[in-house]
């Protein structure tokens, strides 16, 4: 069994807590990932029987607590206390086993197995080859799951890959439920739900706290908070910032001024032509809060697009850039120079001028097997060739003189890219994409991983490409970036842009936090909702 366990020094319980309440604790935790803190001194008590939510923007650490928890990354420093004793989970099974289980954000299906054979996956009642078992026990305790989360309807011999994303996700949540665990994390459950969908989910929650379950949330949504959630911890950089009681006097706004120290603002809005940016790509009939406009990019502008997981502006990049089909986006249409703009593919995308950089360098952008040249000069191979063969040493003199104007440090061009740090990594595949780019870049998290001085470069190379005209789009998880580099900022919820921030600064960050997380929707709703709670 890979958990160690001692007895814990004299627990330190919020007021009002009781030993008899208290499942889990946590504390001072801190966690570091290279040069990045991730946790600082982080403490939580979690109780039986209560919903435990814990909110926090983007890289807050929030999934980080959950993880440690669950066996799945080590602390640094600090202990975790379970059931008055401490222990040290090595691994997610070893956590399982004590009863501890975590729903990750992403899916972890099998998706040409059934929703039988997923749900039992990892719960199987033996590991022998010769242990058998019962297959109508299975289906029973399968038939119970999915009536619990409201999906007796489907059929459990269906592969998992034909249902929808939503229903994929309430199936993973099962897969937690089918160990009867005393302790449960949701990393951001509700991301991919459908209202339908999150309904269902929050009466599980419901049910589970009943049932006297502990159950911790970890989300970016303050309706999610004010919906379910009985006590709330809030996060900011890597450390806990308060954490209270959600009773009936606690609003949206409360809530936003503990995540940024801040009062909620209006967002600043400003036509492309007031900024003085000629327009250059049209969205029309973009969904807002306000309804649907047309919203524009303007040549030479750094645009942000700023949200929180499934918030709706992955699916307006990935349709700009040919990633999805235009016509999903129905009835949004683009006109890109006054053209209609439908984009079948990512080639037909940079045929028409507009150039893509993906986030994730490691499965989206380099090709490890390959030479700096060679990862360099992929999107500029016809400017080198002639009659279907590359010239080699035009090759080479080009990436020369872009290496050196990307300040990018190497022996060789023909050194693997393997043999550069994971900043220099990254302006090579930004230089890549500016290089294919005619009217459009599209930047997906264009410094992650990168030291600050690598990201002083980045944020100088886009300006300058944006001085040439081009427009440019940055999707990025790092508001203070998006901030510092942006000369607008579309924030996105529930697949609708929420504000926009012309010449943004500092003092907008309340608000725009206060967009994604989605506190605009609940200044007309929260009563509702605290009648649904109640």
């Amino acid at each position: 069994m890979s958990v160690s366990m001692q007895k814990a020094t004299e627990p330190s319980f919020s007021p009002g807590d009781t030993s008899s309440q208290v499942l889990l604790e946590v504390r001072s935790i801190s966690k570091r990932f290279g040069a990045t803190q991730a946790l600082s001194q982080v403490s939580m008590v979690f109780l039986k029987g209560k919903i435990h939510c814990v909110l926090g923007e983007n890289g807050a650490g929030k999934s980080t607590v959950g993880k440690i928890i669950c066996g799945l990354h080590g602390a640094d420093l600090g202990e975790i206390i379970h059931d008055g004793s401490q222990v040290v989970f090595d691994n997610p099974r070893a956590a399982r086993a004590a009863g501890i289980v975590m729903v990750y954000q992403e899916l972890s299906l099998a998706p040409h197995l059934s929703v039988r054979a997923n749900l039992w996956l990892g719960s199987e009642p033996g590991r022998s080859p010769l242990c058998l078992v019962s297959r109508r026990k299975e289906r029973d305790k399968v038939a119970l799951i999915l009536e619990r989360l409201g999906l007796a309807h489907i059929d459990m011999e269906k592969e998992v890959r034909h249902f929808p994303v939503a229903v994929q996700q309430l199936v993973e949540i099962g897969k937690s439920l089918m160990s009867d665990p005393s302790l449960i994390i949701f990393d951001e459950p509700t991301a991919m739900l459908g209202a339908v969908e999150k309904e269902r989910f929050f009466a599980v929650l419901r049910t589970l706290r009943d049932n006297g379950l502990a159950t911790v949330l970890v989300t970016h949504h303050i309706d999610d908070v004010l919906t379910v959630g009985d006590h709330v911890t809030v996060m900011r950089d890597g450390r806990v910032a308060q954490s209270f009681p959600v009773t009936s006097d606690i609003d949206a706004d409360h809530i936003v001024k503990r995540l940024t120290g801040k009062s909620q603002k209006s967002g600043r809005r400003r036509e492309a032509s007031e900024r003085g940016f000629p327009r250059l790509l049209d969205i029309e009939r973009m969904p807002t809060f306000d309804g649907p406009r047309m919203l524009t990019v303007g040549r030479g502008e750094v645009l942000g697009l700023y949200g929180v997981v499934g918030c709706g502006s992955e699916t307006l990049v990935k349709a700009l850039v040919g990633l999805v089909p235009t016509a999903d986006m129905r009835p949004v249409t683009f006109q890109l120079d006054g053209l209609r703009y439908r984009p079948r593919d990512l080639a037909h995308a940079h045929r028409l001028g507009v150039s893509y950089l993906a986030a994730g360098r490691a499965s989206n952008g380099v090709l490890p097997g390959c030479s700096i040249s060679e990862n360099l000069m992929l999107t500029q191979l016809r400017s080198v060739s002639r009659l279907g063969f590359i010239n080699s040493g035009k090759e080479a003199r080009c990436a020369d003189e872009l290496l050196r104007e990307a300040q990018v440090k190497f022996s060789h061009s023909a050194d693997p890219i393997t043999s550069l740090s994971g900043g220099n990594q990254q302006k090579i595949l930004l230089v890549r994409a500016m290089a294919a780019a005619r009217r459009v870049l599209v930047l997906e998290e264009p410094t992650a991983g990168v030291d600050l001085e690598a990201k002083r470069h980045i944020h100088l190379r886009i300006r300058a490409i944006a001085a040439t005209g081009i427009g440019v789009v940055v999707m990025s998880s790092d508001l203070p970036e998006t901030i510092e580099l942006c000369d607008t900022v579309w924030t996105f919820s529930d697949g609708k842009v929420a504000g926009i921030y012309g010449s943004p600064t500092e003092e907008d960050k309340a608000a725009i936090v206060a967009d994604v997380v989605g506190s605009q929707c609940l200044d007309t709703s929260t009563q509702a909702i605290r009648e649904n709670h109640s």
